[in-house]
């Protein structure tokens, strides 16, 4: 069965705001909160970026049933993977078990923020790969001393939640990282196109079609016209993740998709009044395999967003199992 859940984008809300909708979703009966983890913002226009962590804290108190998933941390640049491991391990026993980790190899709009070098795509997956490993390592609950290539941990213990790991899903988009979900021992694996070829590589390294995460951008607005002006704040991954990768600030983001065109903007972003793309998009993901889609609410009007999901968009979706 298809799992419904909410993404939490930092970079259009503040740390309040979002702990309110994360709130507002668990009693909408929504399955799970995907959260963003930036330190900037892709748009001057966003004009927010709280700390996921804090945030996620937040929510733990707030909520009691609802999943929480990060979507996606990066704990190789702006963060040790030591560091990592203990916010995971944290916030996994805030929240009664219901924290899973969401990884990737990161972008430069917020990974070189702390002076480090940001290589290119290969090392940033051994990297990645080896951070995985010492955070697996450190959640058996003894103390870890190693020497890496990369990184050092020296004689550190996770103390909370000790001898208990946290799931790691890893976003992919080809045969190298879906190797690397395999070989680092992941749960599952997320990704932002319909694509289920990624499905069926994962479900062939012996990966479960059940723990697959995917996202899909609602820039509902009353009338056509303030749907595209709404959609004109998810037009940042328009040019392609090559591009979005390297980009160093959101000025950069700014000038590389000025010249996108309503036209371009609309037939990538769902937005608007009428339910037809929204029910399209969100289908394509599910047709593909995805078994964990999350709604992101791209509009200022929270409620009515989740009002026209429930009630013009989730009524027509066929496949999801309920």
């Amino acid at each position: 069965m298809t799992r419904f859940g909410l993404k939490l984008m930092c970079e259009l809300r503040s740390g309040s705001e979002l702990i309110e909708q994360s709130v507002k979703a668990e009693q909408r009966g929504l399955d799970f909160l995907s959260i963003s983890d930036h330190i900037h913002p892709w748009l001057p226009e966003h004009e927010h970026a709280p700390f996921a962590w804090s945030v996620l804290g937040g929510i733990s108190a707030a909520t009691s049933e609802i999943a929480l998933i990060t979507g996606v941390t990066c704990p190789t640049y702006r963060y040790h993977p030591v560091i990592i491991a203990q916010a995971a391990a944290t916030v996994a026993e805030m929240s009664g078990g219901r924290f899973t980790l969401g990884l990737g190899a990161g972008e430069r709009l917020n990974e070189h923020v702390t002076g480090i070098e940001f290589p290119a795509v290969d090392l940033r997956h051994d990297m990645l790969h080896e951070a995985m490993d010492i955070m697996s390592e450190l959640w058996s609950g003894e103390f870890v001393t190693r020497r890496g290539k990369f990184y050092d941990a020296d004689h550190v213990k996770i103390y909370e939640q000790a001898g208990t790991p946290v799931p790691m899903v890893l976003a992919v988009s080809g045969d190298q990282s879906l190797d690397l979900a395999r070989d680092t021992g992941c749960a599952g694996i997320m990704a932002i196109e319909p694509d289920g070829e990624l499905i069926t590589g994962w479900t062939d390294r012996g990966g479960s079609a059940d723990d697959t995460w995917a996202e899909v951008p609602f820039a509902w607005e009353p009338t056509a016209e303030a749907g595209i002006e709404t959609a004109r704040r998810f037009r940042f991954g328009m040019q392609g993740w090559e591009v979005a990768a390297e980009l160093p600030n959101p000025a950069h983001f700014e000038a590389a998709t000025q010249f996108f065109s309503d036209q371009q903007i609309g037939d990538a972003v769902p937005n608007g009044p009428d339910p037809e793309p929204y029910v399209t998009a969100v289908q394509g993901f599910v047709d593909a395999g995805f078994a964990n889609i999350a709604i992101v609410p791209v509009g200022d009007d929270f409620d009515a967003t989740m009002d026209f999901w429930e009630n013009d968009v989730r009524p027509q979706l066929t496949g999801t199992g309920s």
